[in-house]
């Protein structure tokens, strides 16, 4: 009788385990645009303020057996939302609050463009982008005009691939931004930005103005930016191992 029991303690050990590690990771939101379309839109994605450009999945311009997101199909200057009235497409849910999320993101040329976040409507929302010159980068806050609530300094210049990173606690907000290629953790990265507000408890992701993005994943913390994928071996293998090419 022994062994039959010990089999069983054995697989409700790692039954226990198994669930464990499944209630501790919670990966939100991941999208690399490989399932969709070629000059569509994108599948996971909503319309959070219908103007008067589209997001569209295209070849990335730097790697043409890569799809990406370029979100508007027109220039830099004829895609802001306030002024011309570009588009905002989000992703997520109305009630997210605190998360981590990494993405690829390259900028077509110096003007300013990025990510909103907490986006509740086209009049809600806070935005985390770059601004002309190659180096500054700042929160701002949409309440129907704009605030501007956090300066910070970063290389970012057009027409290269990055790699960032927006965190999300409670009030407080910070960005980061290497170049792709870089292999550096991110915490070993310096914040760009960082700022303290509190208007805006929850809110969709999204994006801002004409940018590329790519590789999106959104988690609770750091540790869930997790992609199980399923090679013919079965053997799991997890995306925070793969992106270490990053």
């Amino acid at each position: 009788m022994r062994y039959p029991l010990l089999f069983l303690f054995g697989a409700m050990f790692i039954l226990t385990t198994l669930v464990s590690m499944k209630a501790s990771a919670d990966l939100l939101f991941h999208d690399d645009f490989e399932k969709d379309s070629i000059d569509q839109e994108p599948n996971n994605w909503d319309i959070g303020f219908a103007g008067n450009t589209k997001a569209i999945v295209v070849a990335d311009p730097k790697d043409a057996g890569n799809k990406v997101l370029k979100t508007s199909d027109k220039a830099s200057d004829a895609s802001r939302h306030d002024g011309p009235g570009g588009s905002i497409y989000v992703c997520g849910e109305d009630d997210w609050d605190d998360y981590v999320a990494e993405w690829d993101m390259m900028f077509p040329d110096d003007f300013y463009m990025g990510v909103v976040f907490r986006y509740q409507d086209g009049g809600k929302f806070y935005l985390s982008d770059r601004r002309q010159g190659n180096k500054p980068y700042q929160f701002w806050k949409q309440h129907g005009g704009w605030t501007l609530i956090a300066d910070g300094m970063v290389e970012n210049k057009p027409q290269v691939w990055y790699r960032a990173q927006l965190t999300l606690d409670g009030d407080s907000f910070t960005f980061k931004l290497k170049e792709r290629d870089d292999k550096t953790p991110f915490e070993d990265i310096a914040v760009a930005t960082e700022a303290k507000d509190g208007d805006y408890k929850t809110g969709k992701f999204g994006n801002y103005g004409l940018v590329y993005i790519d590789n999106l994943f959104i988690g609770d913390g750091v540790d869930d930016l997790v992609l199980l994928v399923e090679p013919q071996d079965k053997l799991s293998t997890a995306w925070g191992q793969i992106k270490s090419s990053y």
